[in-house]
Parts: C-alpha cells; sequence; structure tokens
C-alpha cells in the first residue's frame, strides 16, 4: 500500500478527505470503469480509509486521477460507507479547495469540468477574500412515481420513495413516521433506516431507465413532503437528515441529497421549477439547492437541479499505507 498525499476539506458539515497523490489510477476507460474496478476488484484502499486507525465511516474519500474524456479537467473518484456513488455535490466541493489549495486548478479559470462516474459536470468557482463558493448542475434527478411499502421491525408498515440524483436514496417522509429531521431525533432517524434498510437488503435496486440496475441501497433520506414555499424569501427553509449504512447520520444535507429532495418534492407536485431550497441538516448546516427546469428520466419526469455551497480547507496529511500490505 501507498503513501498518501491527502488534503482534508468541509463542505456543508460533511468532511471529505481528497487524495490528490501517492497512487496510481486503476485501469479503465473512463472514471466510471475504474470506480467499478476498485468496487469489484480492490476494495482494500476504500476499506483501510474508513476505518481506524487512519479514518472513520462518516468520512468520504475522494481520488483525484487524470481525466479520461476530452472535455473534462480532472478525474474524481468518490467513496466511503456508501459504496462508489456516481456522484457527490459535498465531496465535489471539497475535491475543489483540495485542487485549489495543492495549486493543481487555478480559482481564476471560474469553472472546473470534473470527470466522475456519473458524467462530467461543470463546477462554477467563485472566489472573493478567503471565501470559496461552488455551485454546480446536478446529474439529471427522479424519483419513482408511487411508493414502496416495508414492514419493518419497530416500526410496522413504512412506505418510502425511491429517487436518484447521482447516487440511490430511500426517501421516507417524516409525516408518514412521527419523525423530524432534527438533532433530538437523530438517534431515531438512524434506528429507522438501519431496520429500513436490513429490511429491504440487497434485493431492491433502483433500475435506471438509461444505467440499468443500479448498486445496492445505501443512503437514507428524511424530508417533509408538506413543505410550504415561501415567495416572500429568496430561499424556503427545509429540514432534512441524510443517513448512510452503517449508522451514520451525515452532519450536511449533501447535494446529492439535496437534488434527490428537489426531484421528490417536484414530483409530488409539491414544487416547480424556479423553486430554491435552503436544507439544513440536523446539525444546522445547509446548502441551497434550485430546481431550475423540468426533463425526463425514460417513462419517468424529472429535475434539473443547481447545488451552492461554501467548502473550506481544514488540512493536510499525509498518510503511510505501506506497513498494511
Amino acid at each position: 500500500m501507498p503513501i498518501l498525499d491527502v488534503v482534508d476539506a468541509e463542505a456543508g458539515g460533511d468532511v471529505g478527505r481528497v487524495v490528490v497523490a501517492g497512487f496510481d489510477p486503476p485501469p479503465g476507460r473512463s472514471v466510471a470503469d475504474q470506480a467499478r474496478y476498485l468496487r469489484d476488484e480492490a476494495d482494500g484502499l476504500r476499506r483501510a480509509l474508513i476505518a481506524a486507525p487512519y479514518g472513520e465511516p462518516s468520512q468520504s474519500i475522494n481520488l483525484v486521477v487524470p481525466a479520461l474524456t476530452p472535455e473534462a479537467d480532472v478525474g474524481l473518484i468518490i467513496t466511503g460507507t456508501m459504496g462508489y456513488p456516481g456522484f457527490s455535490g459535498s465531496n465535489a466541493m471539497c475535491t475543489v479547495a483540495a485542487l485549489i489549495d495543492r495549486g493543481i486548478i487555478d480559482p481564476a479559470d471560474g469553472v472546473l469540468r470534473l470527470e466522475t462516474p456519473a458524467g462530467i459536470t461543470p463546477v462554477d468557482v467563485h472566489v472573493a477574500g478567503a471565501a470559496l463558493s461552488v455551485s454546480y448542475p446536478a446529474p439529471v434527478a427522479y424519483a419513482e412515481p408511487g411508493q414502496r411499502i416495508a414492514e419493518v421491525p419497530g416500526w410496522g408498515r413504512v412506505a418510502y420513495t425511491l429517487a436518484y440524483s447521482g447516487t440511490c436514496y430511500v426517501v421516507v417522509d417524516s409525516a408518514d413516521v412521527g419523525l423530524r429531521p432534527t438533532a433530538a431525533a437523530v438517534p431515531e432517524i438512524r434506528r429507522l433506516f438501519d431496520a429500513l434498510l436490513d429490511t429491504i437488503g440487497p434485493e431492491v435496486r433502483l433500475d435506471h431507465p438509461d444505467l440499468g440496475v443500479l448498486a445496492e441501497l445505501r443512503l437514507g433520506l428524511l424530508a417533509d413532503s408538506t413543505v410550504a414555499v415561501d415567495p416572500t424569501t429568496p430561499e424556503t427553509p427545509c429540514p432534512v437528515a441524510v443517513y448512510m449504512a452503517g449508522g451514520v447520520i451525515c452532519e450536511g444535507p449533501t447535494g446529492t441529497g439535496t437534488s434527490a429532495l428537489l426531484a421528490w418534492l417536484a414530483g409530488l407536485g409539491r414544487i416547480g421549477p424556479g423553486t430554491r431550497l435552503l436544507t439544513t441538516a440536523p446539525s444546522g448546516n445547509s446548502f441551497t439547492g434550485e430546481y431550475t427546469d423540468d426533463t425526463m428520466v425514460g417513462p419517468y419526469p424529472a429535475a434539473r437541479t443547481r447545488v451552492t455551497g461554501r467548502p473550506r480547507l481544514l488540512g493536510r496529511t499525509t498518510i503511510d499505507l505501506r506497513t498494511d500490505g
């Protein structure tokens, strides 16, 4: 195992560890191929970095690789307890902060084209003094029409919806389970999604019209379907809680969680294009999500969204994995 050059950053409250050097890019003709190779053939680096003594399950890992598509500037493989998602907004933001810190990109360029397993995302970068703002058009998001039902021990019948926003979410309406996404409710939220994902098991997966059957469900989103958009404010507050398999409740609303929320609410007819939400995690950390336009994913109504956040640098470190063989 290698010696890794790592930059730690934070976006929306969640820590992303960005590995900028020290490992060989995996084989593959695209970043998507490389992520699949790591998932299926070489998962040791992920497992090492999300466990003691090198890390913890709440931290995501971002592997910076050369772009393999001519239209992209940099490649990014995202991983962690959630597996190898196609995209992650907070991790894309953390990676931008790390690349600026290492001088790999110049913020004056204004736009960074990231190649992730979900495709190429043009990330808008704005610097004002020491403050960094990052905004990006998210992968097209949609929610399955209707609800699925699971008989969950300790909870009874739980209705849920599968949504895609660059990765897959199990979305639960807080009103249906009598559980609000607040700090005081975090232990119960964790208990709910632990039990729900265990009940669903690996058999239930999202069948994406373009991408096919996707990976095992490992992310949950608790949100309120009755959110009322306030036309007098530029951003309507919307509390959410994001769960990652392994009992992690994210410190932030996450970028993909924000996009999944917008698609879910759009599918319910609660919001329309032009809606801006301030998604806020139980910790109080927030992102801004905008529903920019309607589109389709196969036969399903879908949403184009944009997410904005303010990543910041936390520190730099070297991780020596050589003694792990």
